[in-house]
């Protein structure tokens, strides 16, 4: 998992950008082993609240009926699609961040590794971190010194980064694991916390995008550093990714494996980055916080091995809620374990290149200025935003799409709805609602039918 990497910005996706492309060599072997689908979705376009669909297979419109916080999950709120994998017998671990899960051992996980405060994951140079069931047990001494910019990328090696750590912890952990897959197969959930903005020190948790060396990108003086940091990151988590890859291969276990990749949410646009700058939604409107396809879109990909056909390009559209049921079914497990009425549905048959029916729809729910164009944004000032009582929500059915920018709580059919047709405009510039009343109205209809709120999670 990675945290706001955005749906342009691995390079066997579509875009372009006046300062090229950043290398992410091994997500493109992945796309090309496996298949690559240009229609999947985050769970939300903020990450708690996206990771709480992926754990619980509900999205936010279901949330306020199942009493789900949206932006944390405890062990009683929701049996979660890591318990139903150690129940089924697989060995699971966790490593990362582990938000919306505040227990992962006790959210059917056997090993944690890792950060339960989301906010303290945006710093990349922590003192402490979380192992097991404790918090801040897990002392790191490289970072008790002083610690900025010039200082951590000079000498790397004196520094603890938290993604290096991550990434050891996690390839220990499989590798030990791999040796039982016969007997006990297992799940590994490696929940990266970059490109994220982040910083170097508690006091600039957001001020950068930190990484120990920006590699190939260094002698690109005219970037900003902001810029070039982002770029280094991206390649430096790719590589990672990478070494995953090559450790399934080399335990000779990849035809038993899969491998998913995905973003929790759309590009973002803090600590100083620009998503413009590398065109990182690849073109598609809107970006982190959005209700437009560059907030929720995901760059995703899968690959198993003999199974999956590599080079497989796919446009099903499937969300992160989908993930629950289909490795419930993977694993075996019985349809009536699962938690009654979930949104998901699985999506195993689409991997393995049979045919299946779309969902009936994909829904999401945000802020009001989440679900309004720029020019209405740049007439509203900041502070008027935060005082809105007023939500928004989007909706897909087939290849219509629909946003609301204001809604009081539930969906009305006195809504104001926007309406896109994505087949012929992916990138949501022409608003045809006023031509097409008949299908706004169909929408309303049906979406008032499901019984969804429009509430917003991490506003």
């Amino acid at each position: 998992m990675a945290d706001d990497l955005g749906w342009g910005e691995p390079s066997a996706y579509p875009s372009t950008s006046s300062h090229g492309r950043i290398a992410t060599p091994n997500l493109d072997k992945l796309a090309n082993n496996g298949v690559r689908f240009t229609n999947a979705y985050a769970g939300y376009t903020v990450c708690a609240p996206s990771r709480t669909t992926l754990f619980t297979g509900r999205h936010s419109g279901k949330f306020k009926e199942y009493n789900l916080p949206g932006t944390s999950l405890a062990p009683s709120q929701a049996v979660t699609t890591a318990q139903l994998l150690k129940e089924a017998g697989y060995a699971t671990a966790l490593v990362g961040k582990s938000a919306p899960l505040t227990a992962p051992l006790q959210q059917g996980f056997d090993y944690f590794f890792g950060q339960v405060n989301q906010a303290q994951c945006h710093n990349m140079y922590p003192r402490v971190i979380d192992y097991g069931n404790e918090t801040g047990n897990i002392n790191l001494t490289l970072n008790y010194k002083m610690k900025n910019r010039e200082l951590c990328m000079a000498s790397p090696e004196e520094y603890n980064y938290t993604t290096d750590l991550f990434q050891h912890q996690a390839l220990t952990w499989l590798e030990s694991a791999a040796k039982d897959a016969d007997v006990t197969p297992f799940f590994l959930y490696l929940s990266f916390t970059v490109p994220h903005a982040g910083g170097w020190s508690d006091t600039n948790k957001e001020s950068g995008a930190p990484v120990p060396t920006d590699g190939r990108y260094q002698n690109q003086t005219s970037w900003p550093l902001v810029e070039r940091d982002h770029a280094g990151v991206i390649t430096y988590l790719d590589n990672y990714v990478g070494q995953v890859m090559t450790m399934v291969e080399s335990l000779n276990i990849e035809e038993n494996t899969l491998l998913f990749f995905a973003s929790d949410n759309g590009a973002h646009l803090e600590g100083g980055h620009s998503y413009k700058f590398f065109n990182s939604t690849g073109g598609l409107r809107g970006h982190k916080r959005s209700m437009f396809e560059g907030g929720v879109r995901s760059p995703t990909m899968v690959m198993w091995k003999g199974t999956i056909k590599a080079g497989t390009v796919s446009d099903y559209p499937w969300s992160f809620w989908d993930v629950m049921p289909t490795l419930a079914e993977i694993a075996g497990v019985a349809q009536e374990n699962l938690p009654k009425k979930i949104d998901g549905h699985s999506i195993l048959p689409t991997l393995l290149g049979d045919t299946q029916a779309p969902p009936s729809y994909i829904y999401y729910t945000g802020n009001s200025g989440w679900g309004k164009s720029q020019e209405l944004l740049s007439q509203e000032s900041s502070q008027e935003l935060t005082k809105s009582k007023t939500t928004s929500y989007s909706i897909r059915v087939g290849n219509m799409k629909a946003v609301v920018s204001d809604c009081q709580g539930k969906p009305t059919m006195k809504d104001t709805m926007q309406l896109f047709n994505l087949d012929v405009d992916p990138f949501e510039t022409t608003d045809i609602s006023g031509t097409r009343q008949k299908e706004v109205k169909e929408l309303k209809k049906f979406i008032i039918g499901e019984n969804v709120s429009c509430a917003c999670y991490q506003c």
